[in-house]
């Protein structure tokens, strides 16, 4: 299979995946009020300022865009694979003048904007699914006014103060194999193709208590499990997260959940 056609594919299953999520992820945020909290750590940490005029890229339900305008005064343009998910966070935005969500390609960033300029290009737990991450950033400086920054928030690192990888123990202890796809992009990758296009690349932290109940819900939307548990149906990879998760209750005493983040200025 050749590269174009495979990331057609990647981000079809993509959309796919995240067609079937829209509900449960809305259920997740009303339960937990996650995303809107990550968003904000997003913002404090590179300093983001007030009436900005951002580019969400990778958007869900418009949960980002809200906390975005909310706190930060920001004007905010969102796009997303999903059409639910993007149908979803219209209904949610259907008064917000400053609050725009579209339903597309997150490495075509051109075409979306035209000559629109922004002061942020922010990924919100989104770049880790990007199958050509350099593309999408390359495009996402293009946006940029002259100043402005990139910035994403990654994947979770589960840990402990040994510096284990958590997700490995607990596969190992399910007797289940580890994903090869727990991201299509992963931290180093992605970090690399941001400092091709940004200088002043930083990278930061959110740390969070090893919340059990959180990461069975996070872990058990579709979207999520099915990184977990490929080719299983749903409700199987429902059944095995709880179990998963279930294998480190000896640990989670002394164990955290790490947000990463890194931001760039435009070169």
């Amino acid at each position: 299979m050749g590269p174009e056609r495979f990331q057609r594919k990647v981000k079809q299953r993509v959309a796919d995946n995240f067609d079937q999520s829209y509900r449960i992820y809305q259920d997740f945020e009303e339960k937990h009020h996650f995303f809107y909290d990550l968003t904000v750590q997003l913002a404090e940490k590179i300093g983001l300022q007030p009436g900005s005029r951002v580019l969400d890229v990778g958007c869900g339900n418009g949960i980002s865009a809200l906390a975005l305008h909310e706190q930060f005064s920001c004007q905010v343009m969102g796009l997303d694979l999903s059409a639910r998910m993007v149908a979803a966070g219209q209904a949610l935005h259907v008064s917000n003048q400053e609050v725009c969500l579209v339903l597309g390609d997150g490495e075509q960033l051109a075409e979306i904007v035209g000559d629109q300029r922004y002061d942020y290009v922010l990924y919100n737990a989104s770049i880790f699914i990007f199958p050509d991450v350099e593309r999408s950033l390359r495009e996402a400086a293009a946006c940029l006014l002259p100043g402005g920054k990139i910035a994403f928030s990654f994947y979770p690192h589960l840990t402990n103060p040994a510096g284990d990888d958590l997700f490995a123990v607990a596969f190992q202890r399910l007797e289940e194999p580890l994903p090869r796809f727990r991201v299509i992009t992963d931290y180093q990758k992605a970090s690399s193709a941001l400092g091709q296009y940004c200088h002043h690349v930083c990278h930061h932290q959110w740390i969070r208590p090893f919340d059990l109940e959180f990461l069975r819900d996070f872990f058990s939307i579709p979207a999520q499990s099915a990184s977990l548990f490929p080719g299983r149906d749903y409700e199987a990879r429902r059944e095995l997260v709880g179990k998963l998760f279930s294998t480190l209750k000896d640990v989670a005493s002394q164990a955290s959940i790490v947000w990463r983040f890194a931001e760039g200025t435009k070169a």
